[in-house]
């Protein structure tokens, strides 16, 4: 079971791109929006068509899920996070992209050393 949820709503997208503080990076931007009253942590992963057709998106997106199912816990909780992606994550190592996301994610306070 994941350790988070989808964020899905568009409600929520737009309070987390309005209210959320941003990190970015050569490979991707996150934007987080702490949230107490949450009890799991909600997050999404966008690509857009700037980053390549329908395959290489998907793929880019199926990468930077798998990281997070490998950096986040269930003890990790009340937040929105987003990963958009960016043209060069699709050029990106498997492991500059979990390195970079580890580094985002410690940075914003969602994950300790």
């Amino acid at each position: 079971m994941r350790a988070w949820t989808s964020l899905r709503n568009q409600r929520d997208f737009q309070r987390l791109y309005r209210e959320g503080v941003r990190y970015r990076g050569r490979l991707f931007t996150l934007v987080v929006r702490p949230a107490p009253e949450l009890a799991r942590l909600r997050a999404a992963v966008v690509a857009s068509k700037q980053v390549g057709g329908a395959v290489v998106r998907n793929r880019v997106k199926r990468r930077l899920r798998a990281i997070l199912d490998t950096l986040l816990t269930a003890e990790v909780r009340g937040a929105d996070l987003a990963i958009i992606a960016h043209p060069p994550a699709t050029e990106a190592a498997y492991g500059d992209l979990a390195a970079g996301v580890g580094r985002a994610l410690r940075r914003a306070g969602i994950i300790e050393d």
